[in-house]
């Protein structure tokens, strides 16, 4: 061949895996190849560099044998173009397309192709070469112009859409089989005639477009109509119209058409399905929306795009993990493919708007089909209040609960100590009747220390009630001293034998307490004294201010209390009814303080009894 190796710069247009082959053999036999697998590659490849010849697979994917000659033509008018095929193709694909060359040889095997199309390539240069030296006249310039037509009329031929050359005045010029076939008559018949959808375009569109590629101005109009067609009726098309570029000039228009009337039929069935099915889930009340087999969300309803605060395009392009703050991952996965064929799935979780609020939800899932495929249907309920509800109800059963306690054992004390205080009462006043004379004085006084026993219980069990019924402490400012000194006061009068000591005058401060204040104090001072075995009860009361709470005091000189006993003394009834004392009112004094915000504990005193120390926020 006089092209010789690396004589030729070529471009190999193939995505194939056999692409490299080809391109080594031309490379061997005809010379330098560059590579390209797209419509813009080729044009960045032809505007960039000066090619000899483009060679081209002729079944590209996603494009056709028109685009690539259009983007040929737009930049390289002169360059010629072989197209091949790979091996298994159709009838046509043993065919090497040349411009400016003969008709292509056919080969029996991928080898004999290729070798044909190496020897078509090294025409195809050699004519290219020789129009451009001049030494060829019009009459080859014409041959020229004719075979790139005769290319153009084997690619409409191979196409599988309805193709087409028009002539200038919009006729049908050259068609293939397919658009025969669309219009139910032959090619020779179809070939002259006036073309409906030329028109169509013309009447539809602003401005003549179809003039417009005639001209030059336009390099394509694409489009979707529809059309007349002889025992079909109207049908649906979607077309395209582009310049016919042979030697450099317009001689027609290449349309390509593609009959979507079913596929347009389907999907206005399909879209009408959809909107039936989104009208369905919008006027549902609860957030509802279709999931997909793999976690995808497929509709949502209005409910979810106003509760959530994601729009409706957001929330397609999320998943039920990205909402969901009461599961993780795994169990909304494990959710999804358990979800069961004949069943329904219902659970609790927690969603989370768009701004962080969570909101706690009851979800019913169930499948179903939806555009053709099986599909989850969650429909998420608002249990909010129903939340609510509940806490309080469980709140209140606790509390319920707690008050039948602490009334059985305010009625364990009124049925036990108080008839034991008020028998010995009796009792005494029996011997006080027998025996006026002598020891009267000592009957007396215990007659007094029993009836103030019962009084300072039925106090207790007064405070008891109240505060059973009142659990919410309300927030007060409550002055301490004047609260402090009155019971000291009352202490005094109640046990004159007693010897009660105030270190140093409270704090004039005011803590975060009731009007039950007092009843902490009083509980803890009648304790010091009547739990004291020694023969002169001493009782030692201080208060000091501790940055922001008061600590009060109360030291005795009495038996104290085990280490064992110091973490439930506090309890209800703790010291057991056969005792001298029933514990109730320790147990009412720890529900009071830490109403308050405060605390109450016990440890020893120096050298014996106990202390019990009381600490109070203090007010603001």
């Amino acid at each position: 061949m006089t092209t010789g190796k690396q004589s030729a710069r070529l471009l190999l247009v193939d995505g194939s895996a056999s692409a490299a082959e080809t391109g080594e053999r031309l490379t061997e036999r005809v010379g330098t190849v560059e590579t390209a697998a797209t419509v813009d590659e080729v044009r960045d490849a032809l505007t960039g560099e000066q090619f000899d010849c483009v060679v081209a697979n002729r079944e590209l994917s996603g494009w056709d044998g028109i685009d690539l000659l259009a983007a040929v033509r737009e930049i390289r008018p002169r360059v010629p173009v072989v197209l091949y095929a790979r091996e298994g193709g159709e009838a046509t694909a043993s065919e090497a397309v040349v411009v400016g060359a003969s008709d292509a040889a056919r080969g029996s095997n991928e080898a004999d192709r290729r070798e044909s199309l190496v020897a078509r390539v090294e025409s195809a240069v050699e004519a290219s070469r020789s129009d451009r030296s001049g030494a060829a006249g019009s009459e080859r310039s014409e041959t020229a112009h004719d075979r790139e037509l005769h290319l153009y009329e084997q690619i409409l031929a191979g196409m599988e859409e309805g193709a087409c050359l028009y002539d200038r005045e919009g006729r049908f010029r050259v068609v293939n089989d397919y658009l025969a076939e669309l219009y139910g008559t032959s090619r020779d018949r179809l070939e002259g005639r006036e073309s409906e959808l030329v028109e169509t375009v013309r009447r539809e569109q602003s401005g003549d477009r179809y003039r417009e590629l005639l001209d030059g101005e336009r390099d394509v109009v694409r489009g979707e109509t529809e059309i007349e067609v002889p025992g079909a009726g109207r049908i649906t098309v979607d077309y395209r119209l582009s310049p016919l570029r042979a030697e450099g000039r317009v001689d027609g228009v290449v349309g390509v058409a593609r009959d979507v009337t079913d596929q347009r039929a389907r999907e206005r069935q399909l879209e009408r399905a959809r909107e039936e099915q989104q009208a369905l889930i919008d006027g549902m009340n609860d957030t509802a929306w279709v999931i997909d087999t793999d976690g995808e969300f497929l509709a949502a309803n209005d409910t979810a795009v106003e509760r959530l605060g994601y729009s409706r395009a957001e929330l397609l392009d999320m998943r039920p993990h990205d909402i969901d703050a009461g599961l993780d991952d795994a169990e909304i996965t494990g959710l999804i493919e358990d979800m069961p064929e004949d069943g329904r799935q219902v659970f609790e979780t927690v969603h989370r708007t768009s701004d962080g609020e969570e909101i706690p939800v009851e979800i019913s899932s169930s499948l179903i089909p939806y555009h053709g495929e099986s599909a989850i249907l969650s429909v998420a309920r608002d249990i909010t209040e129903r939340k609510r509800y509940e806490t309080e109800l469980r709140e209140q059963n606790e509390l319920l609960e707690q008050q039948r306690d602490e009334l059985d054992v305010l009625n364990q004390v009124l049925r036990h100590d108080f008839r034991n205080d008020l028998q010995l009462v009796t009792a005494y006043t029996e011997l006080l009747a027998e025996r006026v004379e002598g020891e009267e004085a000592e009957y007396v006084e215990t007659i007094r220390e029993r009836a103030n026993h019962a009084v300072e219980l039925t106090r207790t069990a007064r405070d008891t009630a109240e505060m059973m019924q009142t659990r919410e402490v309300d927030d007060k400012r409550v002055a301490l001293r004047p609260v402090l000194e009155d019971e000291i006061a009352d202490l005094r009068e109640m046990y004159p034998g007693a010897i009660i000591t105030v270190e140093s005058p409270p704090p004039a401060s005011s803590v975060r307490a009731n009007e039950m204040l007092g009843s902490v104090f009083r509980n803890l001072l009648t304790n010091a004294v009547q739990h004291n075995d020694a023969d002169v009860p001493e009782v030692t009361v201080s208060a000091v201010d501790r940055d922001d709470r008061v600590a009060v005091r109360v030291a005795d000189n009495g038996p104290g209390v085990a280490d064992e006993q110091k973490s439930q003394i506090f309890g209800k009834g703790e010291k057991g009814l056969d005792s001298p004392g029933t514990g109730l009112g320790l147990h009412l004094v720890r529900t009071l303080v830490e109403g308050y915000g405060g605390s109450v504990d016990v440890t020893d005193n120096d050298p014996n009894g106990a202390v019990f120390t009381v600490e109070l926020p203090t007010a603001d």
